[in-house]
Parts: structure tokens; sequence; C-alpha cells
């Protein structure tokens, strides 16, 4: 459903909601037990000669000082300030130290602060002193998730169950760890005991809705996920995942309107960006999609499939200097994403930089020893480039390596660059037996680069205009073939 970062990041961005949700929600029950506020007294009016008394005003009660920090912290989490939150929450927290509660709340300030191991140190205290608080354990199975470690994670789960095998909180946090480790027939059971616990528990609700998703039961994943849309309408989340049971049952108005809110009540979630570029790009609305993947990019610059899709689209759209922008900065951020040598090699290669482009392809080729397309193109790439002699080393040394009676006419063509001759007739007769109309449509192609290469344009045309009418718009050789055509001045479609 998403990439392993794409998960990660939507875990800290759902445990940051979380905190703030806590806090507030803490500030709302503490302020429903407060006073309630007296109706006004008009002042009696006093003689001119005695002026009132000062009134002194009472000490703070504990409670008083508990809700003023928890007030405080939720304005500060507002703005924006979590460690200021932390703070307060921990003068406090330190003034009453029974309640664990106010630390708990402290432990959800300093992990939005980034303070994971002072909030992952503190929850332990907690649970030293309570060891079945099943929020303590909850609290501290989510900041495990947080930072990665699962063996820790399903240990504070295992005592959650076990302590509190019906709590609402407990079964929805094990619903979660069985989702992520793929069972969502399992997860499925656990949210549904969550819900029959407290109905009115959003997080049960949106996990149900994403097992369900992960069985591919869409209709009764966008029932869950109404439920949890009407129990948690703040939280970005449940749209999103909305949006994409919708999108799966082909409610593509309904599902792109899922996205505008979420994206609305987090607008600055690259996740949020890239999901809803992917729908727009299937739909084929290409420079919104542009838009929402430059969106995530600005908000997660290094995550690589942005840019994946951001340059693919580029290519489409015949922006090719941006796309190459775009894929160096994959390598960049993701190194061993070697698929982007490919890219790179097809972007160089149609923007007539043709040296480039033999790096670009003997590098992918290096990745992937088996496409020998990408060594092909690379000597093919070495020719155009003026690189006579470099074309040959570089056939010379690939071509003995491809077993000639499997590979037959990818043999003969690196031979053909190696020996830089005439003498093309037998990869000809080879080529009209070949059943693979992708094989030998590439072919074409690359006699076509190859006579160029060599100096006859005329004869190279007629090469590529053949590979054209086979109309193979899959292949990696058509990419290249249209520009080159237009290149040659001649109409293509």
């Amino acid at each position: 459903m998403k990439t392993q970062r794409h998960v990660h990041a939507m875990r800290n961005l759902a445990l940051a909601g979380g905190i703030a949700l806590a806090l507030a929600a803490a500030t709302l029950a503490s302020c429903a037990g407060g006073s309630k506020p007296q109706a006004a007294v008009q002042p009696q009016p006093q003689p001119p000669a005695q002026p009132p008394a000062a009134v002194a005003q009472p000490a703070q009660t504990p409670e008083q000082a508990r809700l003023a920090a928890i007030e405080k912290a939720s304005d500060l989490l507002a703005a924006g300030k979590a460690d200021d939150a932390a703070a307060s929450l921990g003068t406090v927290a330190a003034s009453q130290p029974a309640d664990s509660e106010l630390k708990l709340l402290q432990v959800a300030a300093l992990a939005q602060a980034g303070r994971l191991d002072e909030a992952r140190a503190q929850t332990d205290a907690v649970l030293q002193l309570e060891p079945t608080n099943s929020k303590a354990l909850v609290m501290a199975a989510n900041l495990a998730r947080f930072d990665g470690d699962e063996k820790a994670r399903k240990a504070y789960l295992d005592r959650g169950m076990a302590a509190a095998p019906q709590d609402a909180e407990v079964l929805a946090a094990w619903g979660q760890f069985l989702l992520d480790n793929d069972n969502p027939k399992a997860a499925e059971d656990a949210f549904r005991r969550s819900l029959a616990a407290d109905g009115t528990n959003p997080d049960a609700a949106l996990g149900l809705g994403e097992a369900l998703y992960a069985q591919k039961r869409y209709a009764d994943a966008e029932a869950a996920l109404d439920t949890a849309v009407s129990l948690d309408p703040r939280s970005p989340f449940p749209y999103s995942a909305r949006g994409k049971v919708r999108y799966q049952r082909a409610e593509y108005k309904e599902a792109l309107a899922d996205m505008g809110e979420a994206i609305a009540l987090d607008p600055e979630s690259p996740w949020l960006y890239l999901d809803r570029g992917r729908m727009l790009m299937n739909f084929g609305r290409k420079e919104e999609a542009v838009a929402d993947f430059s969106k995530a990019i600005e908000y997660e610059p290094g995550y690589f499939l942005p840019y994946v899709f951001r340059a693919g689209l580029y290519e489409e759209l015949g922006r090719d200097a941006e796309a190459y922008d775009d894929y160096q900065a994959v390598l960049k951020v993701q190194p061993d994403y070697w698929y982007a040598y490919e890219s790179l090699g097809a972007v160089t290669f149609k923007l007539g930089r043709w040296a480039e482009a033999a790096t670009d392809f003997s590098k992918a080729f290096a990745y992937n020893g088996s496409c020998y397309e990408y060594a092909i193109l690379a000597g093919l790439s070495y020719l155009r480039a003026g690189n006579a002699a470099e074309a040959r080393n570089w056939a010379g040394k690939v071509a003995p390596t491809i077993d000639r009676e499997k590979n037959g006419l990818y043999w003969l063509m690196l031979r053909l660059i190696q020996d830089q001759n005439d003498m093309s007739a037998e990869l000809e007769a080879k080529l009209q037996a070949e059943k693979s109309l992708d094989t030998k449509a590439g072919m074409l192609f690359y006699l076509g680069e190859y006579w160029i290469g060599r100096g006859k344009t005329e004869l190279g045309t007629r090469y590529l205009t053949m590979s054209q009418e086979m109309k193979r718009v899959e292949c990696l050789e058509y990419r290249l073939l249209v520009p080159e055509l237009r290149r040659l001045g001649i109409k293509t479609e």
C-alpha cells in the first residue's frame, strides 16, 4: 500500500497528531470539571474618600495548577513549541509525582519535540511504578514503533494484552501491530474487539478500514472509514484512507475530494500530496500531478519517490532538462535506486548529450548485467558522441560475456559496434526470424542509430522509421525513438 519510507513517515505524523489530540482531550476533560462562571454582579458605589482595599488572590490548588499547565501546553503545541510544552508539563508533573497522566502527557510533548530517548525513558519510569498501566504500555509501544524498535514494541503490547485484554486502546494498538506485520485478518479482529469495547475509538475505526482495504474488501472498508471520519473529522488520516478505498471502487470524484480534505487538514504533509499526485497522474491530469509532487518534495526533499514520478511526467510533457535534474536528485537521496540510471540515460540520449548517455547506460548495465539493451545503448551513445574507439572497446568487453546461442541478436549487434563495418547481413537475417515484436522493434532502432553514428543518416532514418511503424510504445527504445525522429525533422504521431 505504501513504501517502507512512506509508512515510517506516516507513523511520525500520526504520532504527532495523536499527541496534540491527547493534550486537547485532557484539557477539555479538566475544563469539564472546573467551576462554572458566575453571573456578573453590579458593583455598589463607594464613598470617594475610601478607596477599595486590595483583594488577596488565593493560591492555586494542585488541580488548578494541573489544568493551567495542560492548557498552556496545548497552546504551546498549537504554536509549534513542543519543547516549551514539555517543560511546562514537566514542572507541574514534578510537583505532583503521583500523577502518571501528567507524566504521559509530558512524554507525548517530548516525542513531538523529537526528544525520543527522553520520552521513552520517562515512559519506562512510569511503568516501573505502574507496570500494568495500559495507557503507558500503549504509549511505550507507539514510541517504540516510532523509533523502529519492533522487538520492544511487541514486548510492550504483549504486556498490555496480558494486563488489559479488553482495553480499547490496547486492542487498537495490537491491531495496528498485526496490520503492520501483514496480518490484516487478525488485525481486523483486534480492531473489531476494540470498537466493541469503545465504539467512539477513532483509531480502531481507522485501523479496521485499513485492515479491510488490505483484504480488498473495499465496500466494507469504506463503511468503516465513514465511521472513522465521523468520529475524528479533524484528522486527515481517515479521509486519506477513505480516498484510497474510493479510488479502488472507481469513485474518482469522491476519492479526490477526500484527498483534498486531508490536505486541507494537514497542508504540510508530503505523503498526502504524494498520494493525491499519483491519483492525478493516473487520471492523466499531468500538470496538477506535477504540482502535487512538487509540494511533496518541498516538504520532504529527502524522499526519492516524488522525484521519480515528477521526472516521468516531465518526460511525458517534453520537459527533459527538468526530468534530468529530478533523476539526478533521485540518485542523490537514494543512491541504490539504480533504475534512475536507465532514465538518466534515456533523458541524456534524447537531449543529444551522448557522452553522458553512454556513462549512464553503462552504469545501468553494471547493476543489471542481463539487460543487454543497456550495453548496446551505451555503445551506440559512444558512437554518436564521436568516440568510435571507446565504442569499440566497450562492445569488445561486453560481447564475450553474452551466450550467443541464447542471445544471438544482442551479440551480433555488439559485434557490429565493435567491428564498425557494413557487415550487418547476418544480424538482419536473424532479425527477420525474430518472433518478439519488442525485440525486433528495438533492433531496428539500434541499427538506425548505428548507421547514423557511422555517418549514414539516410539509411539510419529508414530503420528508425521501420521501428516506429511497429508502435511498441512501452519499450525503452520507443521512448528514445520519437525525439530522435523529431531531431531528424521527421513527423511523428
